[in-house]
């Protein structure tokens, strides 16, 4: 069996912490969190909730990986992370290629796209440590 590092244990924390934030966001802020500070166009927050609960299955599965001790156990739940971060990457460059939006919402999509790589850079950086 094999450890988990470090750095996957700080790639699960950054996950966790990154992921509630957001659902937080997503789910219990919608109306000040879309509308008011983002200005998205679209006014439907169900849109919102749902992506809040993916996140929050994101977070709370990021924090129970990192209690983990051996790396065999969250394998599998690491590599679905990872794909779901490269999924919302890929759509995020698609809604602001293919979408008209304002500037207060375009920023926010990209500051995203940004936070998204890096969590995939992370991500990928720690599967190539765990697997060596």
């Amino acid at each position: 069996m094999t450890e988990i590092k470090k750095i996957t244990k700080i790639a699960l924390i950054w996950y966790g912490v990154a992921g509630l934030l957001f659902a937080f966001s997503y789910l219990v802020l919608t109306e000040i969190f879309a509308w008011t500070i983002m200005q998205w166009p679209y006014n439907d927050p169900v849109t919102f909730w749902s992506m809040g609960i993916s996140l929050l299955a994101f977070g709370i599965g990021s924090l129970m990986a990192y209690f983990k001790k051996e790396w065999e156990e969250i394998k599998l739940l690491f590599v679905v992370m990872l794909m779901w971060v490269l999924m919302s990457l890929i759509m995020d460059i698609f809604i602001v290629t293919l979408l008209n939006l304002l500037a207060t919402p375009m920023m926010f999509m990209i500051v995203n796209i940004v936070l998204l790589a890096f969590n995939l850079v992370l991500g990928i950086y720690s599967w190539m440590k765990q697997r060596s």
